[in-house]
């Protein structure tokens, strides 16, 4: 019944893009039409005089619900590609914040509020959009934007690449939700013409679906100024009211069930006699966020629930240990800031972690889920400076490895194999 839900949706959109249905049957009455008017975020590409406007041009789709690790990895790509081959533009799928964070960081900026995840009426604007754009191909990120992404890329011939930072499995509060995201992103698979995964887990995760033409590239980050972090560290530990005495361990992550904030909290009441001047600092915000201040309360435990930070990174000297209890990871972006922060790592062995992390050498790595084990290893660190210091230096030496220049050489290789084949057919 689904199935047949949704080819009719979408047979219906096909037809309305050919003129045979009229598109306010399919867009709400209340919406603009793109064709004319740019849009609340745009900043128009063709009075930017910086730009080569016969280059090929590359659409960006994502959520954009929050700003996590897609987003950052995004918003790096499209500052960074080089535009003497490439023009960038992004579409953001929600009303969220990203669209505006993007927007002042100079990038082209479109949104189409999709009403729900399953939202097929935007299918016909979007469409429109990027023929007006000429665009040359569909880059997607995320379940909204590999849905709308794919069928539209399809209809207007062009190819799309999409590029998976996470496990849909885990991504979900929902079960259902879950099985739902991963059968539709396993209808779609086929119309891609390649995708693009940051870790090894996640390339056999998605053959294992059916997915083909899948080039790894790891997820790559500009280096970051470290040089006042003994200022940084007093002004956040200020700012939280944490004694200067303090061990902090702490994380930055989404309130989410995926990143393991409970077994955390589980390692630290373990470590509560042990380290009588404890204080656990979690950045970020998500759906468990009152429920883990109730955790934390029930244990009383010292802790600092910070919310979101724009430049959260700028945060991490104020910690002593910086820990990713994650139960699932795409590969964990957030690592990169710590490596560089040069602050001792302990991590769940989850997905592609071990991929960043080499255990016992760049960090610690235990189960995911094992609250004892993480307790384990957090101690380990803390009382024992000769192992903080090596895992810290070698973690600083690896970090460069996966630079922000490997990572956009290796995606516009892509692109280009991509778009050469489309131009021989």
């Amino acid at each position: 019944m689904f199935l047949i839900w949704y080819f009719t949706l979408t047979d219906c959109f096909y037809q309305a893009v050919r003129g045979q249905t009229s598109l306010r049957l399919l867009l709400p009455s209340n919406r603009q039409n793109p064709a004319e008017v740019q849009n609340k975020y745009t900043q128009d590409p063709g009075r930017r005089e910086d730009k080569v406007l016969t280059n090929d041009k590359i659409i960006h789709l994502i959520g954009g619900e929050i700003i996590g690790g897609a987003e950052l990895h995004v918003l790096n790509l499209l500052s960074s590609l080089d535009d003497k081959h490439f023009t960038a533009l992004l579409v953001c799928l929600t009303d969220g914040s990203f669209a505006g964070l993007a927007q002042k960081k100079g990038i082209f900026t479109a949104s189409f509020p999709m009403r729900h995840p399953l939202d097929l009426t935007l299918l016909p604007a979007l469409t429109g959009w990027l023929r007006k754009q000429n665009a040359s191909l569909v880059h997607t990120h995320g379940s909204r934007a590999n849905l709308l992404g794919r069928l539209s890329a399809k209809y207007l011939k062009i190819p799309c690449v999409s590029t998976y930072h996470s496990s849909l499995a885990h991504d979900y509060l929902s079960p259902w939700s879950a099985r739902l995201a991963l059968a539709l992103d396993k209808l779609t698979l086929p119309l891609t013409a390649g995708i693009i995964t940051v870790s090894e887990h996640l390339r056999k995760e998605v053959a294992a679906r059916g997915g083909q033409n899948i080039r790894i590239i790891y997820n790559g980050y500009p280096s970051l100024d470290f040089s006042e972090s003994a200022a940084q560290r007093q002004y956040f530990r200020n700012l939280w009211h944490i004694p200067d005495d303090a061990v902090v361990i702490g994380t930055i992550a989404r309130l989410h069930p995926t990143k393991g904030h409970h077994y955390l909290i589980q390692a630290t009441a373990r470590l509560k006699t042990a380290l009588p001047n404890m204080h656990l600092l979690l950045i970020g915000d998500g759906p468990l966020a009152q429920e883990l201040a109730a955790e934390l309360q029930q244990k009383n435990l010292n802790y600092t629930i910070a919310g979101y930070l724009p430049q959260a990174y700028e945060a991490l000297p104020a910690m002593d240990l910086f820990v990713l209890p994650s139960l699932s990871e795409g590969m964990g972006l957030v690592l990169l800031e710590a490596m560089q922060a040069r602050l001792p790592i302990v991590a769940s062995a989850a997905g592609g972690i071990p991929e960043l992390i080499r255990p016992g050498l760049d960090g610690l790595l235990v189960p995911a889920g094992e609250s004892g084990a993480l307790a384990e290893a957090c101690l380990s660190v803390l009382e024992n400076p000769m192992l903080a210091k090596a895992l810290t230096t070698s973690a600083y030496q690896r970090w460069p490895q996966f630079s922000l220049a490997a990572m956009l050489a290796a995606t516009q290789i892509f692109y280009e194999e991509i778009l050469k084949t489309r131009n021989k057919t």
